[in-house]
């Protein structure tokens, strides 16, 4: 974190300039909108194809606006590269001489700076593209990555131009590191919409709050070719707040026959919710010694070899586990927070759930995740204690988890 924090030091300093540098916009847009595609590894033919979407999705697009997009794919003959979607078409503003993990921290901070530098705007959406595992820890890497606690959360890329599906193969990038990228850019997003798996989970929402005032994402495991940007657009670039959200998502859905979650977290609410959530937790009294009842609670990732079920449903643990009037007081703070969802009683899922364990209602489904200690969680966990790494998130702290014990 210390090399990161010298290095964004030294690049806010320094102004970065080259051959391949466009010719600076003098009027800022209305909006620039960028996507940072994350798919050295085995989603690079699903990212190509985004692409081609992308493209078409341009020729909405008037010249007040900037469709921008990094694109970092597994193909030998391609290096990390940036580009200009505008009337259907592509221009290539910047590529790179040598491939780099687009998970280094360092890297996405100068992609993001570059592209805010050359294309100014008065409002900035950002698509964060690639694997996601919420907040959640993985094995160790191969290679190691420089960071000690071996959480990664978002954007594996292989390092060597291969397709490997081997989740553990590659470099991550925790979600605390990303905020603080994100929060060294000195702009604050519209939007940060994640088309990537469980993306939508209190831990991680609660770490990007003050960066952007709203989080569309998913709980669950989202199809491998993402979203339908031939048809999301026109809402990305659509101005007028929550309405183009509601309608991505919904767009979003509609296209894989509402067999996807989705939610749209207002950040501004997350504040609130940590303190009603850190109260009816109050209510519980949780300790190592007293386990909640999870038995056919709605959940978002788990091995089944392991019985492992972690990323359970917020709303849904709360509804089965505190009383009634607690739960009535707590749930006026959540539907404050999330204030746009659709549910899903199945999606894709790379076995990581076992449909028969629950049932999917509208009662229960939350459409977003949050994290419960477990005593069997500090045995074997991807080789990682997941109580133990969990202690690093700020969400943790803001509901006293710790004063339980965990």
């Amino acid at each position: 974190m210390k090399k990161l924090l010298i290095f964004i030091s030294a690049m806010l300093l320094l102004a970065a300039c080259g051959k391949d540098d466009p010719t600076p916009v003098q009027k800022p847009a209305k909006r620039t909108v960028i996507v940072y595609m994350s798919a050295e590894n085995d989603l690079s033919t699903m990212a190509g194809m985004d692409t081609t979407e992308m493209i078409a999705g341009s020729k909405s697009l008037s010249s007040d606006y900037n469709y921008i997009a990094y694109i970092d794919m597994a193909e030998s003959d391609k290096k990390p590269s940036i580009w200009k979607f505008e009337g259907g078409k592509r221009e290539l503003l910047k590529e790179y001489d040598e491939d780099f993990y687009s998970s280094d921290p360092e890297k996405m901070y100068e992609i993001l700076s570059w592209i805010i530098k050359k294309y100014p705007a008065e409002s900035y959406g950002l698509t964060l593209w690639g694997h996601g595992t919420g907040w959640e820890i993985q094995s160790d890497t191969i290679p190691v990555a420089a960071d000690s606690n071996l959480r990664r959360a978002y954007g594996r890329d292989t390092g060597d131009n291969q397709k490997h599906q081997n989740e553990n193969y590659g470099k991550w990038m925790n979600i605390p590191t990303l905020a603080n990228v994100l929060g060294h850019l000195n702009v604050h997003f519209d939007f940060i919409f994640c088309d990537c798996c469980n993306m939508a989970n209190a831990e991680t929402a609660y770490e990007l709050r003050k960066l952007t005032d709203y989080l569309i994402a998913s709980p669950a495991e989202i199809p491998g070719l993402g979203a339908p940007y031939d048809k999301i657009t026109p809402h990305l670039f659509n101005t007028s707040g929550t309405t183009a959200y509601k309608n991505l998502i919904d767009t979003y859905a509609d296209e894989y026959s509402s067999r996807l979650p989705l939610a749209l977290v207002k950040m501004s609410e997350m504040d609130q919710l940590a303190n009603a959530t850190r109260i009816i937790l109050q209510t519980l009294a949780p300790t190592v010694d007293k386990e909640f009842d999870l038995s056919g609670l709605m959940y978002y990732d788990g091995v089944r070899s392991e019985g492992l079920r972690v990323l359970f449903d917020m709303n849904d643990f709360l509804l089965q586990n505190a009383s009634a009037d607690e739960y009535a007081q707590w749930k006026q703070a959540f539907d404050r927070t999330v204030i746009y969802k659709r549910i899903a009683s199945s999606w894709q899922t790379a076995g990581h759930v076992n449909f028969k364990a629950f049932t999917a209602t509208d009662k229960k489904y939350g459409g977003m995740s949050m994290y419960i200690p477990r005593d069997f969680y500090g045995a074997y966990v991807y080789s990682v204690n997941y109580n133990s790494c969990y202690h690093q998130m700020q969400w943790y702290w803001a509901v006293n988890w710790d004063s339980y014990g965990w």
